[in-house]
């Protein structure tokens, strides 16, 4: 299902709006969507003189969308997604292609969304973070009031910065401190987001979510990392050693499927400008992830430490508490993080081949 427009009150099933569409979590999200028979415009921004990735995980570019002049179309097994190339930073492009579609929810994923190569890039991460979200906020502002969509907003544990080792773990109303570029770019588009939302009555709903993986994600993150290493190794096209950062880190990790299924009850459920952490509440240190892995690995590996794999500060401990995320929806995770790094590893493996 494609055909975006009509609307501005032409009127159509109005769309849902997702930023970083072709991004680990948008590509999960977006099947999800089309799934239950939403219809779907999404937003990215290709590197210059990059083109279009022909396959995004099960969406595949299918050709110029009709409707929507500039458009693409990627489909999948449930239809298809219309789809921009359009930077966020270019407020009017921004604010004109809202008032085109009128869309009923906006889901913003759209991020810089590395830590480490938050130090390489700090003003990047920061305008990709907090410059696009002020236009995408500004852009709804300016729509009708009655017209004005749902909008959830992601951001991220990164902004409490370290914790006590023995720290509980965190509630939403846990003090900020964050210690890098991308940490403080979400630490930014939160408080401007609650801002639009007393300020203007947005219904922005925000989260602050924690770690997750999943199949598809890439090896700029830890757990993809290792899968592909191990699977090169098992191929014989690789060597039989794991190159690792920091390991005593401990994270709180979800599958990617199960933050979709949060991220969908809090855009129907959430209450305007409260933030709500999407995590398991389980700890699981990265040794302890890598430990998993290792035990399916069909060749003896060792392990070695790599400097360019650790930041240049790093936060020990950081695991949340999703009780107010559950006490508001009613959601709760489905999978165990084994099985996910599992299925991540058979993935390596495929590609591999």
């Amino acid at each position: 299902m494609t055909g975006l427009p009509p609307r501005q009150d032409g009127s159509a099933q109005p769309c849902t709006l997702v930023t970083g569409a072709l991004g680990f979590v948008g590509r999960h999200l977006v099947a999800s969507l089309l799934a239950s028979g939403q219809r779907v415009c999404g937003l990215g921004k290709q590197a210059p003189d990059t083109p279009l990735p022909t396959a995004a995980g099960d969406l595949a570019l299918a050709g110029p969308d009709p409707a929507l002049d500039g458009a693409v179309t990627y489909r999948g097994p449930h239809g298809g997604m219309a789809y921009l190339d359009l930077d966020l930073s270019d407020g009017e492009a921004v604010t004109a292609l809202v008032a085109r579609l009128e869309p009923a929810r906006i889901y913003h994923l759209a991020a810089q969304s590395s830590a480490a190569v938050s130090f390489r890039e700090p003003a990047a991460t920061l305008q990709t973070n907090v410059l696009g979200t002020l236009n995408l906020l500004e852009a709804v502002r300016r729509l009708p009031e009655e017209r004005r969509p749902a909008m959830l907003v992601i951001g991220s544990a990164e902004e409490y910065g370290p914790q006590p080792p023995d720290a509980p773990p965190l509630r939403e109303d846990a003090p900020l401190h964050p210690i890098s570029p991308y940490g403080v770019s979400k630490a930014a588009q939160s408080l401007l987001c609650r801002q639009y939302a007393g300020s203007y009555g947005l219904r922005v709903i925000l989260t602050r979510s924690f770690s997750h993986t999943g199949p598809g994600q890439d090896d700029r993150f830890v757990f993809p990392a290792f899968a592909r290493q191990i699977a090169a190794a098992e191929s014989g096209r690789g060597p039989r050693v794991i190159r690792v950062g920091n390991l005593e880190a401990v994270r709180d990790f979800l599958d990617v499927r199960d933050v979709i299924g949060a991220y969908r009850a809090l855009i129907e459920k959430g209450v305007a400008g409260q933030v709500y952490h999407v995590c398991s509440g389980r700890a699981l240190s990265i040794r302890q992830g890598l430990d998993i892995m290792l035990a399916e690995a069909r060749v003896p590996v060792t392990i070695e430490q790599d400097p360019e794999r650790s930041r240049p500060s790093d936060i020990p401990v950081l695991v949340g508490d999703n009780s107010k995320l559950r006490a508001c929806t009613g959601w709760e995770p489905e999978r165990e993080i084994t099985a996910t790094l599992a299925e991540i590893l058979t993935e390596a493996r495929k590609e591999a081949q």
